[in-house]
């Protein structure tokens, strides 16, 4: 290659060095109580992907990116929440995330806003050209810094029937106050519920006309889901102002009770069973003693003794008394009908009437 070649060679670099400089603006770093952040390039088109890096931000802190109108400064109203996106700090306080351009619906100058889901700390505003994009005025209220105080964030109530895997109802009461100078506009209210792997916006609003010094209560329900296990967390914010968050646990213990004392008297029905069954088992027949009444389930009829409970009214309901005739057909002895269908033991039952009755009345012989 020959010396003039490259010279030729160097001027073209040069020039296409100082074209791409004119054309596509070096980002300039935005730094905030020292965080740093900045954006890849300061010019996008809408739906280009734009990289995003930062340091000097708090470990673990889950930030939000999203592109907002109006210079950001007007609340969430003026951001394209649909190409929102969230990644964590990483260790060592630095995070590299793309983000893409959106269009927002309030007009430029737009920013790509920073701020922390469950933090505190001041959002950072990246600024950001949108092609495309309508360029208008940031209104004069917003130019101010913005700040809320939170008064009162409490969830109360509860009901009964949550301790037996019901749906919960909860209130959660939120009261925030603007300490500046100037009206807060435009702001929205912005409350999740997390809790079951999720972490959804159940509840959003919009605040307009927040004068300085007014206080400004949110009342809303909050509703836990059926037998609901486990700690739930509500947390709010207003435009990333004055974040607050809350828990609740949540556990059925009426229901855990109930199945407790469930599995408690099946144990102890087996252990009465099992233990019949040898007493049973061991038992002998000759000592064998009959309730007062004994019911012949075959037969739909009750056998009654004289120191029976009621034995008297039950004799005066009879009305009559029963031969020993009568008595062994009524308990399916001999070789008629119904024979051998006694649920009763025979033996021990001999046994009984010949202690009770000296003359030892037999139910299987006539007596002379």
């Amino acid at each position: 290659m020959t010396r003039s070649a490259l010279v030729a060679v160097a001027v073209a670099l040069a020039a296409f060095t100082v074209l791409t400089a004119l054309t596509v603006p070096a980002a300039t770093p935005a730094r905030a109580a020292g965080r740093v952040a900045t954006l890849s390039v300061t010019v996008a088109k809408p739906g280009e992907t734009v990289r995003v890096t930062g340091a000097g931000w708090t470990a673990g802190t889950l930030l939000q990116f999203v592109t907002c109108g109006e210079g950001g400064l007007t609340g969430s109203a003026a951001c394209d929440t649909r190409a929102a996106v969230a990644t964590p700090v990483r260790a060592d306080g630095t995070f590299v995330v793309d983000v893409q351009a959106g269009t927002p619906p309030r007009p430029c100058p737009c920013v790509v806003h920073i701020a922390e889901v469950q933090g505190s700390a001041v959002p950072v505003n990246l600024p950001i050209s949108i092609t495309g994009h309508p360029v208008g005025t940031i209104p004069a209220t917003a130019t101010a810094a913005r700040e809320l105080t939170v008064q009162e964030f409490t969830l109360t109530g509860g009901t009964a029937a949550a301790w037996f895997g019901a749906r919960d109802r909860l209130t959660l009461t939120y009261t925030v106050r603007n300490p500046t100078p100037v009206a807060l506009t435009s702001a929205t209210v912005q409350i999740r519920l997390g809790g079951g792997g999720d972490d959804n916006i159940f509840h959003q609003e919009v605040i307009e006309g927040l004068a300085p010094g007014q206080s400004r209560t949110v009342t809303v329900p909050v509703e836990l889901p059926i037998a609901a296990f486990g700690r739930y967390v509500v947390s709010a914010d207003v435009s990333g102002l004055a974040p607050v968050r809350v828990s609740h646990d949540a556990y059925p213990w009426g229901l855990m009770v109930i199945n407790a004392l469930g599995v408690a008297l099946i144990v102890w029905g087996l252990v009465r069973r099992l233990g019949r069954r040898r007493v049973l088992r061991d038992a002998d027949p000759a000592d064998a003693l009959l309730p007062a009444v004994v019911r012949l389930g075959s037969l739909g009829a009750y056998l009654v003794f004289d120191d029976a409970p009621g034995s008297r009214r039950l004799r005066r309901h009879a009305g009559a008394q029963l031969s020993l005739d009568s008595l062994r057909a009524l308990i399916g002895a001999g070789n008629g009908p119904g024979a051998g269908d006694s649920v009763l033991d025979l033996d021990a039952l001999g046994h009984v009437l010949a202690r009770r009755y000296p003359r030892s009345i037999s139910l299987l012989e006539e007596n002379e």
